[in-house]
């Protein structure tokens, strides 16, 4: 399908985003895109903790109306959500924050779950959820104190393996699989883990700088993305560093679409390609909306703080962005004032 270019109109944009910053963003399939919005805050006094900040979960059907159709639900007393999907058992979208509390809508279902159980040795989770990925359709999610469950169904969690040991500094900040039987799990300082499907082994890495971003590559190479933009490529025993970061941010995302790794951060997009990383050379009004990606169904999704676009395997086009919306706000105030 062909997808429309700054779809998001003034109207929906002051009833579902204004006042909110995007947090994250997920693909369910080529045609539902969702979003989770965090409520901005009056920069002259102190941060709020996060829990005390509306949370807003915004959902785009790209195939409704000439537009596509826009819709969202507010939340309180998340801190952290991340946007999840799943195919499997049904085809949802599963949010969840870094307490492990769950809000899932999608398949007829708007509910908050139980949080994921965890802490004391009792349950699947333990330490704060730092990630969360599909494999083979099932959503996974993983842990800062090594850790890492699949979600079986309403409610239902399941630990993957027999957990290593728990050790200050290190911890799976993030992770993806190749399969449900070859998993990579990786974060603290140089702490890198491989699921078999029947046991965890870790593996000897080359670093002890901070993890962030881990994705496993169509090429066959993981790919592990480490502080500072430091990129590092392998898979078992054997890791190379390919490339020397010198961001202020680490990739907070890695994904795999097409013939290369797309990584990003709130500063920029960049691609690795057989081995080479570099800036991308995508025009501004694409790049601008840097912070996030997600890839599911033939697409791939952008969003960050000025805006979004997507991907459809050929080329790009630019949702929305949010300084014209705001412009857009301007004009129709300073018109409405000289009334």
């Amino acid at each position: 399908m062909a997808y429309k270019n700054n779809c998001l109109s003034l109207e929906d944009y002051e009833r579902n985003f204004r006042g909110y910053g995007i947090r994250d963003a997920v693909v369910r399939d080529r045609n539902i895109f969702s979003f989770i919005l965090l409520q901005d805050w009056d920069c002259d006094t102190p941060r709020p903790f996060e829990e005390e900040l509306k949370t807003r979960y915004v959902a785009y059907f790209s195939d409704e109306g000439p537009l596509g159709r826009w819709g969202s639900d507010g939340l309180y007393g998340f801190a952290g959500m991340m946007a999840g999907a799943s195919q499997k058992p049904l085809w949802q979208n599963i949010n969840i924050d870094r307490l492990g509390q769950v809000y899932v809508k999608g398949s007829g279902v708007t509910e908050i779950e139980n949080k994921i159980p965890g802490g004391g040795g009792k349950g699947p989770m333990r330490g704060g959820v730092r990630s969360l990925k599909q494999i083979n359709g099932w959503l996974y999610a993983s842990g800062g104190a090594r850790s890492l469950c699949k979600r079986l169904g309403r409610n239902d969690w399941e630990e993957i393996g027999v957990l290593p040991p728990e050790r200050r500094g290190g911890g799976f900040d993030d992770f993806d699989g190749f399969s449900e039987a070859d998993i990579y799990a990786a974060g603290g300082r140089g702490d890198v883990w491989h699921y078999d499907g029947s046991a965890w082994r870790q593996l000897p890495f080359p670093s002890k700088m901070w993890i962030e971003s881990v994705c496993c590559g169509a090429d066959g190479y993981v790919y592990i993305g480490a502080q500072n933009g430091h990129v590092f490529r392998g898979r078992g025993n054997r890791w190379e560093h390919i490339y020397e970061g010198d961001l202020s941010l680490p990739f907070k995302d890695m994904v795999w679409f097409g013939d290369r790794i797309y990584a990003t951060n709130d500063y920029g997009l960049w691609e690795i390609k057989d081995g080479i990383v570099g800036r991308s050379s995508e025009p501004a009004d694409i790049t601008i909306c840097s912070g996030n990606l997600s890839v599911g169904d033939g697409v791939m999704l952008l969003a960050g703080h000025y805006g979004a676009a997507l991907h459809d395997g050929n080329s790009w086009v630019q949702l929305f962005s949010i300084a014209k919306l705001e412009n857009q706000v301007s004009l129709a105030s300073g018109a409405e004032a000289s009334e």
